[in-house]
């Protein structure tokens, strides 16, 4: 197949034609609904488990450390609740737009105590120019700089944050779900939706943060709570963003005022992570990155089969698509991030293992 296409043939048009023919755009909404089932068992027999858990702890202390790892385990279930509530939100699980939304509402809001609205208009704008500077929000984080400019930007705290981000990014992950929940609560003070919707979102919202507490302070005692209550929201955070991070940091930044097509746009700057069964599953379909962002509201149970003919394509038009696995991107990332954070004249479109894909406006 030649490189060059005609302007009625690109690249994405090419693969969307084979996409649509293999029926890849089809929804199946029994896989969402058999995935919400099997993760509510599992959330309720760790509950089931705490309340063993606090009982055994009367007789013997030991059983708390038991009873942290039963509630670190709850935080990833919220994590779990939170990817399908970003699959909701990319029309991924049913035809009905507003089944969609509502779907995502509720689980943002109850289950993963997060704003719907927030995530919402926040993802979509990163959908849109993904790691182009000054438009994409996933880059405009407070503690962590993408480009030496932002760096040089921060002050006080973020910026001694941001001098040492590459050494403390796991540690920094910790954090990511309280960071979320204040730009929630923030975002529902907009004025750009209906107040009813907003305050259906904080009453939601506050429900899953202060149900738990109450549930594990009958348990275990209110300072236990609090304890648990954190290391919840540490772990719910962490998986959250262990998942989202290896999508597109430390792939190549975009100009704000370069011109990219499509194609190259979504697949220069994702990043897929190598898989099987276990990490389709706990990373929610995150690590087909590039197939994610060329076909938004496809339904997970079909990311697999479409990367097999994104990658073909690719190869045969000698276009870089970027895959690794899960430990490497890690390292990846954290060596980006060192070096804008060690460096005052880093160059931000230079990322260690991609450089060559440097976009050109």
């Amino acid at each position: 197949m030649s490189a060059t296409l005609s302007a009625t043939q690109t690249h994405f048009s090419q693969v969307l034609n084979q996409v649509r023919e293999a029926g890849y755009l089809q929804k199946k909404p029994s896989f969402y609904i058999i995935r919400l089932i099997a993760i509510t068992i599992i959330a309720g027999a760790l509950w089931t488990g705490a309340g063993f858990l606090a009982w055994a702890a009367e007789q013997n202390s030991w059983w708390l450390v038991a009873a942290f790892a039963l509630v670190a385990l709850l935080g990833v279930m919220s994590a779990q609740y939170g990817f399908i509530a970003h699959e909701a939100s990319h029309r991924q699980v049913f035809r009905n737009n507003k089944l969609n939304d509502w779907t995502g509402l509720v689980l943002a809001n109850l289950f993963a105590g997060l704003s719907y609205g927030f995530w919402l208009r926040k993802h979509n704008k990163h959908h849109q120019r993904p790691n182009q500077i000054g438009e994409d929000p996933d880059i405009a984080i407070r503690v962590l700089s993408f480009t030496t400019e932002s760096k040089m930007a921060k002050k006080g705290v973020e910026r001694w944050f941001s001098d040492r981000q590459g050494y403390l990014f796991p540690l920094l992950l910790l954090f990511t779900g309280f960071d979320l929940l204040l730009d929630s609560v923030a975002g529902l003070g907009r004025k750009d939706r209906p107040l009813g919707i907003r305050v259906l979102e904080f009453s939601l919202m506050m429900i899953r943060q202060f149900a738990p507490y109450v549930v594990l302070a009958i348990m275990f005692g209110p300072l236990w709570a609090v304890a648990m209550w954190f290391v919840m929201m540490m772990s719910f955070g962490f998986f959250m963003g262990a998942a989202f991070a290896p999508n597109h940091k430390g792939m190549p930044l975009i100009a704000k005022d370069s011109k990219l097509d499509f194609f190259s746009r979504q697949v220069l700057t994702s990043r897929n992570i190598k898989g099987n069964w276990l990490k389709d599953n706990l990373m929610g379909g995150l690590n087909y990155q590039v197939e994610h962002h060329l076909f938004p509201s496809m339904a997970r149970p079909y990311l697999r089969k479409a990367h097999a003919i994104v990658a073909e394509h690719c190869r045969e038009n000698d276009i870089t698509l970027v895959e690794m696995n899960l430990l490497a991107s890690y390292k990846t990332i954290m060596q980006h991030l060192n070096k804008v954070g060690l460096s005052n004249n880093a160059d931000p479109f230079v990322c260690p293992m991609v450089a060559e894909l440097r976009p050109r406006s």
